[in-house]
Parts: C-alpha cells; sequence; structure tokens
C-alpha cells in the first residue's frame, strides 16, 4: 500500500467507513492483538518531557515500542 494512501486511510472518520462487508468483532476478539512493524531497529537515543513519559508508561505497553508506533503512525501521514 502506498503511503498517500495509508494517510488517506488515517484521516477518515469512523462515519465514512463502509462496515457492511466484514463481520463485527467486540473487544474480546481484539484483545491479544498487537500492531508490529517488522524493520530492522536500532538504539537511538532522545530526551522526551517528564509527562510524556509518564503518559507513554500509562498506555500499558512497552514505551519503545509506543514511541516507535508514534512515529511511525506521524511519518505516514507526512510523507
Amino acid at each position: 500500500m502506498k503511503n498517500e494512501n495509508i494517510a488517506e486511510l488515517l484521516n477518515l472518520k469512523d462515519s465514512e467507513i463502509d462496515y457492511s462487508d466484514i463481520a463485527e468483532t467486540d473487544t474480546e476478539f481484539w484483545k491479544d492483538a498487537e500492531f508490529r512493524y517488522f524493520q530492522k531497529k536500532v538504539d537511538y537515543t532522545i530526551k522526551i518531557d517528564e509527562d510524556l513519559v509518564e503518559w507513554l508508561n500509562g498506555l500499558g505497553i512497552e514505551s519503545n515500542q509506543a514511541i516507535n508506533n508514534i512515529i511511525r503512525a506521524y511519518y505516514l501521514i507526512n510523507t
């Protein structure tokens, strides 16, 4: 999928998506789901604000993964 298509999809409102051709799911179905990119990881050190660290830790997932997901989403929307 091209980055333009991903950005377009990310900007859709739920009300604009046609769900009629897929089965409904519930939270039980998705409870163990994880969003993953399988790309080579490199070490990169950053300093971030304390309140952001608290927020990241409160997400319930490993903070490196959370930061990577946030940066990846920003990248996909802006490239």
